[in-house]
């Protein structure tokens, strides 16, 4: 399995867009692993987790081709990590190859809607005069398929799914309540991959749901965006750590189980180095934008 990290960064990136504070000053002036674009990730070269603002410009970056995606995963409804404006591009006109095989998009069904939203406006402007005649979900969940080659499909917590070459865990997150947001445990055979933003300390169900699944964990990418502030919607420092520790009594990490702290603001955070030199002798690895994690286990 190779990881590729395509942004590390939380919804107002890293340094954020607007702020002129120390931690933002200091990762402008330092440059290089200290900037963080909005946080994605692609497995392999097909499964793609959370297309967010800044997906197709990382993409083109760090040399991941979007035309070879035939899944994408969305951790939930937050415009940081579902910003489908660019799915677009995948129709005709913008495509001078006519030959792109169908993908699937998958979320709960907030993220559905928030696809069928965001898209029925667009097709909207293509094809009627704007703001004459919007397309309701149905109608445009109906023309996804035969405009842009999209399919979508619900995907709840505490589900498992077969997805292309993967089986696709989809845990409870604790971060956007009522939504039901998720986080994946993904497995394409070669290895096991716990991609885990965008939440806090898991809840009782989360926790009995992974002891029930029996499986040992070769990769994990755990929330870490608060730094020293306090838990909620995301980790703190403290709490990422109480995490990891209620993993290994879990029995589901490995002795040599790559483990990450990913998803990082600027909000009561370090810079890059800083969050290093906390992390490193604990045993744990720190993503940056561009990073490459290649595991069989």
């Amino acid at each position: 399995m190779q990881i590729t990290f395509l942004g590390t960064g939380a919804a107002e990136a890293y340094p954020g867009l607007f702020c002129t504070c120390m931690n933002c000053e200091k990762a402008r002036e330092l440059g290089g692993k200290n900037l963080r674009c909005r946080s994605s990730a692609v497995v392999n070269d097909d499964l793609f987790i959370d297309f967010g603002p800044d997906a197709s410009a990382q993409a083109t970056r760090f040399n991941v081709n979007l035309a070879g995606i035939s899944d994408f995963l969305f951790t939930h409804s937050h415009w940081d990590h579902l910003a489908v404006h660019d799915m677009f591009f995948r129709s005709s006109g913008y495509r001078r190859n006519g030959n792109l095989d169908i993908a699937t998009l998958w979320g709960n069904e907030e993220s559905i809607d928030a696809v069928l939203d965001q898209l029925r406006v667009k097709l909207a402007k293509e094809f009627t005069v704007p703001g004459d005649i919007i397309p309701t979900r149905e109608e445009t969940r109906d023309e996804l398929v035969d405009y842009l080659r999209l399919n979508v499909r619900v995907m709840e917590p505490r589900n498992t799914r077969e997805i292309g070459r993967y089986t696709v865990h989809a845990l409870d997150a604790m971060h956007k309540e009522p939504e039901k947001t998720m986080n994946f445990i993904i497995d394409d055979g070669t290895a096991v991959f716990l991609y885990a933003t965008d939440t806090g300390p898991w809840g009782d169900d989360t926790w009995s749901f992974l002891d029930a699944l029996d499986l040992q964990l070769d990769v994990v990418a755990l929330d870490c965006t608060v730094g020293h502030g306090i838990p909620g919607g995301h980790h703190s420092y403290d709490s990422f750590l109480a995490e990891r520790e209620g993993l290994r009594e879990c029995g589901v990490l490995k002795e040599d189980t790559i483990f990450l702290a990913h998803h990082f603001s600027h909000q009561d955070g370090l810079v890059h180095n800083e969050v290093v030199d906390f992390m490193e002798h604990r045993g744990i690895k720190v993503t940056h934008d561009g990073l490459v994690i290649i595991r069989n286990s």
